[in-house]
């Protein structure tokens, strides 16, 4: 008898919960455009312990402008991860590997927002090749990481 009345209290609160046809609008930025072909404002953030890679980023949103994963080498380029739980800037930092091989170490930009943060790579002088990207702390640990290919 208890499961039935179960059942039936389950069934009435998705009745009430259904699809009225009705609502939509709401989101805010969700739509707006910020930046490139398909970025935008929701999809401009990174999902946890991830990297995304764009042209720039807005340092108070942190989100990307042109997202991608390749790029002309020379152009703009910057990388911005969200990690799992926020972090210290100062115990953080960012390497840059081509076939193994760190080529640079980097620390991070201004902006951030506890758990997301940015890096500017275009002055990094990348030649065409896949980079791995890695946010990690100051022992190593990796925090996100993503791969990057610049093309000529």
């Amino acid at each position: 008898m208890k499961r039935a009345l179960g059942l039936v209290l389950v069934a009435v609160v998705l009745a009430a919960c259904g699809d009225t046809g009705g609502g939509g609008g709401g989101g805010g930025d969700a739509g707006t455009l910020v930046g490139g072909p398909g970025t935008t404002l929701s999809e401009g953030l990174p999902p946890v312990s991830a990297v995304f890679f764009g042209t720039a980023y807005d340092a108070g949103t942190m989100a990307i402008y042109d997202k991608a994963v390749k790029f002309k080498a020379g152009g703009p380029l910057v990388a911005v991860a969200t990690l799992l739980a926020p972090k210290d800037k100062a115990d953080m930092k960012v390497t840059v590997e081509i076939n193994g091989s760190v080529k640079a170490t980097l620390q991070l930009s201004d902006g951030g927002n506890g758990q997301t943060y940015g890096v500017d790579l275009s002055g990094q002088k990348f030649t065409p090749g896949s980079y791995l990207v890695s946010f990690l702390t100051t022992a190593g640990k990796n925090l996100a990481s993503a791969s990057v290919t610049i093309t000529p």
